[in-house]
């Protein structure tokens, strides 16, 4: 039952729906128009298929044995892939949003994925972790971002080592990364 529930907690509380939900959240507290947040949906809707489609791709072909890019070398490709997907798609909502938040967003969360790649030989960062950071971060300071932050990490923590794919050390770096691109993100916002 454990291992059940930080499976679920480790699936609800997955990178891209925090910052998924963070720039919705973030989105509204700007005050975005109807049309804005639908567009909004539409993109991260959109981004989130065309990762999922690009892992699944590498298990059907045959070249990653999950979809979760759980050995290193899948992660590397997966890591690099999700950075330019992050990039690209950063200079486009810069380029055509009216509110530069989503940019701001996902520029930021580049930024973290390169961050987790540049300390990769030494330690697998978290993920997790890290976007529970800096999704708290985006809403800030907004429904007590910080606290709510805690707990969704506490819960991250939690189901990760449950399930053994990081260690304290991992978890916590992961969370110094993503703070440090939740700053990020409020001094460009």
């Amino acid at each position: 039952m454990m291992v059940f529930t930080a499976r679920m907690l480790s699936v609800l509380l997955h990178p891209f729906i925090l910052s998924a939900i963070a720039t919705l959240i973030s989105a509204d507290m700007h005050q975005a128009s109807p049309l804005l947040f639908r567009l909004l949906v539409f993109i991260l809707i959109l981004l989130g298929a065309i990762a999922l489609g690009f892992a699944w791709w590498h298990v059907r072909v045959g070249r990653w044995e999950h979809i979760d890019a759980v050995a290193p070398e899948e992660r590397k490709i997966l890591n690099l892939f999700l950075t330019l997907l992050l990039l690209i798609s950063s200079g486009l909502a810069w380029k055509y949003s009216p509110e530069p938040e989503l940019a701001y967003g996902l520029l930021t969360s580049g930024i973290a994925i390169v961050a987790a790649m540049l300390i990769s030989p030494w330690m697998k960062v978290s993920l997790h972790s890290c976007f529970a950071a800096v999704a708290a971060g985006i809403v800030w300071p907004a429904f007590n971002a910080i606290a709510i932050g805690v707990v969704i990490s506490v819960l991250v923590y939690w189901a990760r080592l449950v399930l053994k794919r990081h260690d304290v050390q991992e978890l916590l770096a992961g969370s110094a990364i993503g703070i440090g691109c939740a700053v990020l993100y409020q001094v460009l916002a």
